[in-house]
């Protein structure tokens, strides 16, 4: 005689089973994805690591705090007040020899105080120039600013950090 192994199940354990059987596969499924969004992240972790790696080797401006500046679209001058900045920056050389820009040169009049942020706006070119290594890198010392005043073509050379 032939015996059969059979499972019965009630209405309510054959449910029960369903339900883990689906619950492990919404948790297979779950690991699967964090695994994958993880490997991803990682994967973009390296491009912008290898990214910053290649942006410390260009020249750069150092900004007030010791910040590398790789062609800045504005850059305060003189570390202080604020009262000179070149703005609306367009670079249109960067290189290991000088840096050519187009853009405009902002002045605080201080007209009556410096607080009250008279400021005069002068189209200008701009000459970043006089390499320095540094332990940030390789940095321009110099920047030349040529600039029409009244008429008058203008110039002014301005040391950049380090000082």
């Amino acid at each position: 005689m032939k015996v059969s192994h059979r499972k019965v199940f009630s209405i309510g354990q054959h449910d029960q089973e369903n339900e883990m059987k689906a619950s492990i596969g919404v948790r297979t499924t779950l690991l699967v994805f964090t695994v994958a969004l993880f490997s991803i992240g990682s994967l973009s972790l390296g491009v912008q690591s290898a990214s910053a790696a290649s942006v410390s080797h260009e020249v750069a401006m150092l900004g007030c705090l010791s910040q590398r500046m790789v062609r800045p679209s504005s850059y305060t001058l003189g570390c202080g007040s604020g009262t000179y900045v070149i703005t609306n920056v367009h670079w249109r050389a960067w290189g290991r020899r000088d840096a050519r820009g187009i853009g405009k040169y902002v002045l605080n009049t201080c007209t009556s105080t410096c607080s009250d942020d008279n400021n005069v706006s002068y189209p200008a070119t701009f000459n970043a120039h006089g390499l320095r290594s540094t332990p940030s890198g390789t940095v321009y010392q110099s920047l030349t600013i040529s600039y029409l005043k009244a008429g008058h073509r203008s110039s002014v050379t301005w040391a950049l950090p380090p000082f």
